[in-house]
């Protein structure tokens, strides 16, 4: 990506010096190969139509920034938009603010597919690179005095999309990811080898630092139909302000709030965060499925005179020190949703206890009626009644467990409640036993 940018620069600054360029005062007194222009914009576009196809395309791109471009006493240079110096400098890229926003789309028989990719640089203030040796510039609020191979980019932003529709309407994709990093204003005076994404980075008389602002990636795809949808979401940052990496030697910072000045062989990061989710939308309803994880953590992390350190997360300290791993609390909290009404043809659902009557002494009869049918019925499934005997003073049964029974009904002599057991028949047995049982006393004691 860096390439890119770099090449983008170079033809902007190069073959865009005529389009649009607003008036500004460029400074190269006993220079070699500079070339140096103000605010510059341009709007290329292109449109064809063929039934049933059409077909257009645009790249509106511009370089602004305010003040004059100062590149005196130096050699290879390129200057573009306003408020740049590089006098005394070898080998300088300077850019202030990008934007650029290209967009093309098509359509063949009511099939449509459109694609764009808006991004740019930011920021604010002049760059300067002033007795500096191979520096690259871009956005605004950079300084490289006195530095080797500094590369620093104001704060960054890129948002691709990708739109297909085919004929009717019923049926769609969509992508679409981002980029950001954040802030304004990067120091690498005096520096060897520094690289300083986004804004608020420090690292002066450090050698080999690599720092960058806070950072937010997503990257996100749906597919829509008549039957239904699913989405995808795979969301990141990188959270803090502000990173220090003063007369350090081999330091990367991410995110922001971090501290390794006078440190060697250093890594921090602000805290992590990320949620992807899974969102499927059907004819039966709607199902989430989402898995938040983060390194957390309140306060900056500072490593200050220490030796070969790793901090991630938040509020770790470790100055002083060597050999040292610390990380911020770590959470996870994956969950599942879901929504909305099943079909009628769905799976039955339950329909919970029934509602509470009065009842007479027959369980679950209501008052003053006959015995009420019972049901086997579960959300939407068949229902199973059963009748009662005709047979009059026969008892009424039940072949399910827990299904009603009555308690008044006629009572018959000489059977068991709720058995219907004959009661001579337990009371012969009984006195058997029991005969039985004295006959084998008098037996043991005879011997």
């Amino acid at each position: 990506m860096l390439r890119k940018l770099i090449a983008t620069l170079a033809a902007v600054c190069a073959g865009l010096i005529g389009a649009g360029t607003a008036a500004a005062d460029n400074v190269a007194n006993n220079s070699i190969g500079t070339v140096q222009a103000g605010s510059t914009t341009a709007n290329p576009s292109a449109s064809a139509a063929l039934p049933p196809a059409q077909a257009t395309a645009s790249a509106p791109t511009s370089v602004s920034g305010s003040g004059d471009n100062s590149a005196s006493n130096s050699a290879g240079t390129v200057q573009a938009g306003g408020g740049n110096s590089a006098s005394n400098s070898a080998g300088t890229v300077q850019a202030g603010p990008v934007a650029t926003a290209p967009s093309a789309s098509a359509t063949v028989a009511g099939n449509r597919a459109s694609v764009s990719a808006p991004a740019g640089v930011s920021g604010s203030g002049p760059n300067s690179a002033t007795n500096s040796i191979g520096s690259v510039q871009a956005g605004g609020g950079n300084s490289a005095n006195g530095s080797t191979g500094t590369v620093q980019v104001a704060g960054t932003h890129a948002n691709p999309t990708a739109d297909v529709s085919l004929t009717g309407g019923n049926t769609t994709l969509h992508a679409d990811g981002t980029l950001a990093i954040a802030g304004s204003g990067n120091n690498a005076s005096d520096s060897i080898g520094s690289i300083q994404l986004g804004g608020g980075n420090s690292a002066d008389g450090s050698i080999l630092t690599a720092q960058s602002g806070t950072i937010a990636l997503g990257a996100d795809a749906a597919i829509g139909s008549a039957l239904g949808g699913l989405v995808v979401s795979l969301p990141a940052s990188i959270g803090g302000s502000g990173n220090t990496a003063t007369d350090s030697i081999g330091t990367a910072q991410i995110g922001g709030g971090n501290d390794a000045s006078s440190s060697v062989g250093t890594f921090q990061s602000g805290p992590v965060s990320t949620a992807p989710t899974l969102t499927a939308n059907t004819p039966l309803g709607t199902v989430s499925a989402a898995v938040p994880t983060g390194v957390t953590g309140t306060g900056g992390n500072s490593a200050t005179d220490s030796i070969g350190t790793v901090q991630i997360g938040g509020g770790n300290t470790a100055s002083g020190s060597t050999g040292t791993v610390q990380t911020g609390p770590i959470t996870t909290e994956p969950g599942v949703t879901a929504s909305g009404t099943p079909s009628a043809t769905g799976p039955p659902t339950a329909a919970g206890p029934p509602a509470p009557t009065t009842t007479s002494d027959v369980l679950g009869a209501e008052a003053g009626g006959p015995p009420a049918a019972t049901s086997a019925t579960a959300g939407s499934g068949p229902t199973v009644s059963q009748s009662p005997r005709t047979t009059q003073g026969q008892p009424r049964t039940s072949n399910t467990f827990g299904a009603n029974r009555e308690l008044n009904r006629p009572r018959l002599l000489a059977q068991l409640p709720f058995t219907g057991l004959v009661l001579w028949l337990l009371f012969a047995l009984g006195l058997m036993l029991l005969t039985s049982g004295t006959g084998m006393r008098s037996h043991a004691r005879a011997r």
